[in-house]
């Protein structure tokens, strides 16, 4: 599988893209350090390429993480190589989702077909490539805020700048 890397750098931060012919394959969370976000999208030892299509992609990472108020980004074509029908369908299901709401794990694995699959759609979320743009942070449990993988704090922080947590 051919895989091409792009990279943007913001106001101090750093996102990360790697993508194929296919579309995204997997991506970072913004990080002030260059080579940690490489590393996070798992794009070590890809050359960078930086197509423009590409960095609509990972800046649209970088507005996310920032708060900017952009409209959701158009169809993101995603690479789903190596994951299950299942998976992608829960992948799929939470694109649907949009800013400013939460869907609990139950929810996500109702919508995706797969009713009384909650603990498969956390395994999911768990191991999402694509974060933030397909955006694990907007599923919480049915008690509460629920867990991420990258910490509380961020989860609350990406919900209360799209206005789906309260101050």
């Amino acid at each position: 599988m051919c895989k091409r890397l792009a990279v943007v750098e913001r106001n101090g931060l750093c996102a990360a893209g790697v993508f194929t012919p296919g579309g995204l394959y997997s991506c970072s969370l913004p990080s002030e350090s260059l080579e940690r976000a490489v590393r996070s999208a798992g794009g070590e030892g890809l050359r960078r390429e930086d197509l423009p299509d590409d960095l609509v992609v990972v800046n649209y990472i970088l507005d996310i993480y920032e708060g900017i108020d952009v409209p959701e980004l158009p169809r993101v074509r995603l690479d789903f190589s190596g994951l299950s029908g299942k998976t992608q369908a829960v992948l799929t299901s939470l694109m649907k989702v949009p800013r400013g709401m939460t869907v609990t794990y139950g929810q996500l694995a109702s919508m995706a077909g797969l009713p009384r699959a909650s603990r498969f759609v956390g395994n999911v979320m768990a191991r999402n490539r694509y974060a933030p743009i397909v955006p694990c942070h907007r599923v919480v449990s049915a008690s509460g805020i629920g867990g991420y993988g990258l910490g509380i704090e961020l989860k609350r922080a990406l919900l209360r700048k799209e206005g789906a947590l309260a101050d």
